[in-house]
Parts: C-alpha cells; sequence; structure tokens
C-alpha cells in the first residue's frame, strides 16, 4: 500500500477552529480560552504538515519537557494507524507513507535548539516562553526556510513576546482572541458558573481569552519587591525560616526573612540524601540563630520534623491540604502585592516562580492555585512557609548559647 490510496483523517474542526484553519498568514498566532480546543488543532496541523511535506520536519516547542509531552501523546494516541515509528526517549513520531518526521522539544534550554532550520513550528503554552527563546532562537529558525508558525496559549499579561507577535502590525503576522464559549462543546451552564465564581481578572484571561496585566497571576506586583543587594545579609530582628523539602525530582528551598520583610538566606538544591539535606538545614539554622523554622510536615514530612527538633528546637510543622495552602499563599500575596515583602534581584528562581504561579482550573471547574504543568513550586512554598510565621510573637530561644553567628558559607 502507497501513501496514494492512503486517506488522512483529520478530526472535524468546530467553527471557532475553522477561522483559524482557513487563514492563509506566514504566522498565526492564536489567543484562546481554557477548553477552545486548541491543541487538538495544532495536533491536526502539524499531522498534515508532514503528511504533505515527509521530507520536512514538523517542530512542536513547549515551555517544559512535561508541556511538550502533551502534545506527543495526543499525536501518538490519535494517529497511531499511520505512524511508522515513536521514539520516546528522543521525543520523535516518524509517519509511514513518506517517513515524514515531528520532533517535540522544550524551550527551558533553548541553546540546544540553536541550528536548526524549521519549515513548520508549533509553540504550544506560548505565553511560559521566554522572549529570549522567541527572539534569539525560535524566530531565527524560521528564517532561512520562511517557516510557517502557529503559536498557541492563554494569554497571560502584555509583558512578553506572544502579546507583542499578536499585535504585531506586519501581513505575516495574524492574531486570533477565542474565547472558551466558542467550543460548543462546553456547556453553556459551565459557562455562566466559572462567570460567576471566577474573579473577573481571572474569568477574563482565562475564559474570554483577554490580555490582561497579572490577571491570571496570584502574586501581583513582584517587580516592585526587588532590590539589589547580596545574600546571605544580617537580618533585623526575628528571623522566619521556611523549609519546602524535595520530593522526586523536585527541589529543596531553605528561605528566611527577617521581621521587615527581607530576604536575608536562600538555599535551593536537590538529589540530595536526607542525612545531606539535613545539615543543610541544620547548618543555614545556626547561620540564621535564633530563627524559627517552618516546615512542610505532610506525609514524609512528619518524622522529619521530629528528627530535627532535636538540633533546632524552634521548628514548626505544617499539614498543607487544600485549605491550609491556600491560606499560607494568600498572605504572601497580599504582602508582595503591599510591599511588604523584598527579595534581590539575583534570586531568578523565586523571582520566575512568583510570577507564573497561577490560578487554574480544574477538569471538574474549580479554581486552584499552582505553579504551570512542568514549573516548580518549591520556592513559592517556602516562601509562603517562612512568611505564614512573621506575625508570631511567641518566644524563640538560641538553639546553642555558645554560637557565633558567622555570615558565610557553613
Amino acid at each position: 500500500m502507497n501513501k496514494d490510496t492512503v486517506t488522512l483523517e483529520l478530526y472535524r474542526p468546530h467553527d471557532g477552529q475553522k477561522i483559524i484553519h482557513k487563514s492563509n498568514a506566514r504566522h498565526r498566532i492564536i489567543a484562546a480560552g481554557r477548553r477552545f480546543g486548541k491543541t487538538q488543532l495544532a495536533a491536526n496541523e502539524m499531522v498534515k504538515f508532514v503528511w504533505e511535506n515527509p521530507k520536512e520536519i514538523g517542530w512542536w516547542v513547549a515551555p517544559t519537557y512535561a508541556q511538550s509531552k502533551i502534545g506527543f501523546d495526543l499525536i501518538r494516541r490519535y494517529f497511531n494507524k499511520i505512524i511508522a515509528k515513536v521514539r520516546t526517549q528522543d521525543k520523535e513520531i516518524e509517519f509511514k507513507y513518506g517517513g515524514g518526521l515531528i520532533r517535540f522539544r522544550s524551550a527551558d534550554e533553548p541553546d540546544n535548539l540553536r541550528g536548526y532550520g524549521m519549515k513548520f513550528l508549533v509553540v504550544d503554552e506560548a505565553r511560559y516562553i521566554s522572549d529570549e527563546a522567541w527572539y534569539e532562537v525560535l524566530r531565527p529558525a524560521l528564517a532561512d526556510k520562511q517557516g510557517r508558525l502557529l503559536a498557541i496559549s492563554t494569554p497571560k499579561g502584555k509583558h512578553n513576546w506572544f502579546y507583542k507577535v499578536f499585535q504585531a502590525p506586519s501581513k505575516d503576522y495574524q492574531g486570533f482572541q477565542m474565547p472558551t464559549h466558542l467550543n460548543p462543546y462546553v456547556p453553556d451552564d459551565e459557562l455562566k458558573e466559572l462567570e460567576e465564581t471566577l474573579p473577573e481578572r481571572v474569568y477574563r484571561q482565562e475564559i474570554l481569552a483577554e490580555f490582561i496585566d497579572d490577571a491570571g497571576g496570584v502574586f501581583r506586583g513582584v517587580a516592585n519587591i526587588l532590590q539589589e543587594y547580596d545574600l546571605p545579609v544580617a537580618p533585623q530582628g526575628r528571623v522566619y525560616m521556611g523549609v519546602d523539602l524535595a520530593r522526586y525530582e523536585d527541589f529543596t528551598v531553605i528561605i528566611a526573612v527577617d521581621e521587615t520583610g527581607k530576604v536575608v538566606f536562600f538555599d535551593r538544591f536537590n538529589q540530595l540524601k536526607w542525612d545531606f539535606q539535613k545539615e543543610r538545614i541544620i547548618a543555614a539554622a545556626k547561620m540564621m540563630n535564633p530563627v524559627r523554622i517552618v516546615m512542610d510536615s505532610t506525609g514524609i514530612g512528619d518524622p522529619i520534623v521530629e528528627e530535627l527538633r532535636s538540633y533546632v528546637p524552634n521548628i514548626v510543622g505544617v499539614k498543607l491540604n487544600n485549605s491550609s495552602k491556600e491560606m499560607i499563599i494568600n498572605k504572601l500575596a497580599i504582602k508582595i502585592e503591599n510591599r511588604e515583602i523584598i527579595i534581590p534581584v539575583s534570586l531568578t528562581d523565586l523571582r520566575k516562580e512568583l510570577e507564573i504561579y497561577e490560578y487554574q482550573l480544574s477538569p471538574s471547574g474549580k479554581l486552584r492555585m499552582a505553579a504551570p504543568k512542568g514549573f516548580h513550586d518549591d520556592c513559592v512554598m517556602a516562601m509562603a512557609l517562612a512568611v505564614s510565621e512573621m506575625d508570631y510573637k511567641g518566644q524563640v530561644v538560641m538553639d546553642r548559647p555558645s554560637y557565633k553567628r558567622e555570615w558565610g558559607w557553613w
């Protein structure tokens, strides 16, 4: 059987998706509400491209490895009848009847994408792709082959490349604003409930697909609390230290703030055995001595808190559930918006996590606060735990009365 005798079976797009498919613009920028069907749209366009251009490579780029896997799994599942090879480790799909190829990549390390010419590029969750990755790597990769772009995302503010190309005054670019209600398969009563229960700014961004500064972000005004200084610094008054323990591929993060709200200590590490993690937590506590430590004691954290208490007595275990997590995150958000927190410009990991931490809609339509899929929230949680104790006025004793504080690494 050859390709001429095989019919490529694509999906049946709804009217909103048809508008995008019919566009002849070289670069199409889709700002879509949740559940509009943007990933499904992009997957079908990508398969159609490699089917019609078997000597070319289709590129699917997402912010992280985990997010690129969403497109990879979707295409592998729905087009399995015409797939010749699936290279799971390399994240590549090769098709029968001509050998068309799709490569799935992440943009978290943009340099890994340099040197490629791209004829057709899908940028998934474009709002999380950095300006550096777009301007220095992805856009130049489309130049030599006059490649085409399909960028899909829910909007997120106006200070990013996705908004700029959406607004680009050029015949090569066409922006599409596609609210959720254009998908006829989302029930009207669901949309009505979302409108009534979501914060207005979240509804406008996540459902109406509007570009609104800080709309979907939990922490507003992060740029206003940045200052130039180096860590560690001598604290003023009491010190509150939050510790978020690593699980699997995550990071253990230690953050200390003084009673003025200034971050005075930061440490972040992963893939260390517990004995080594314990030593770093104890050393950090001694450096900030006297200090009150707050640690997530959910699950495996409970016995760890008890073990640490023999070394640092001023330690509090917090069992995090949906309610308690929301409470400490909201407290941190209020303090950031009121400029009661100060963080050094150099803490890029902390700043990035704060800026992308967002309101999300669960499949059941419930609002929750979390990092985007594929991103970490360890810094956010450590910071929230530390700030949660800032109003504590009880006694904090020296755990080692003879200890002399030294400002430097242990």
